[in-house]
């Protein structure tokens, strides 16, 4: 867990910036296999990202783990498989849909 730190503190911004340097890639990864699979585009697949951060109270940089790992066909190390199962499963129920024949209507 991120330790709280101060808007007002120089060094405290740079450690967030850094943070979201880090966590970028994986993030980008996930909107274009998403992009890739469904035909959207990288707002879309972005707001499908974020709303399955919310519906499962999980991190966006770990929901992207997970996503990019399930499409490399990769193992997630860093993230736990209980939590790995609640997002691939919402990513099936609310995003991919029930086959990759047919896209899925974009996040509501």
């Amino acid at each position: 867990m991120t330790s709280w730190r101060s808007p007002d503190n120089p060094a405290d911004e740079i450690d967030q910036l850094r943070d979201a340097l880090d966590t970028q890639p994986v993030i980008e990864q996930a909107k274009g296999m998403l992009m890739l699979v469904r035909g959207w585009t990288a707002t879309t697949a972005f707001d499908a990202l974020r709303k399955i951060s919310q519906r499962t109270n999980v991190k966006l940089h770990d929901v992207a783990a997970v996503v990019v790992a399930a499409g490399s066909r990769a193992e997630t190390t860093s993230v736990h498989a209980e939590t790995s199962a609640l997002v691939l499963e919402e990513l099936r129920q609310h995003t991919l849909g029930s086959a990759f024949d047919a896209p899925a209507e974009p996040p509501a």
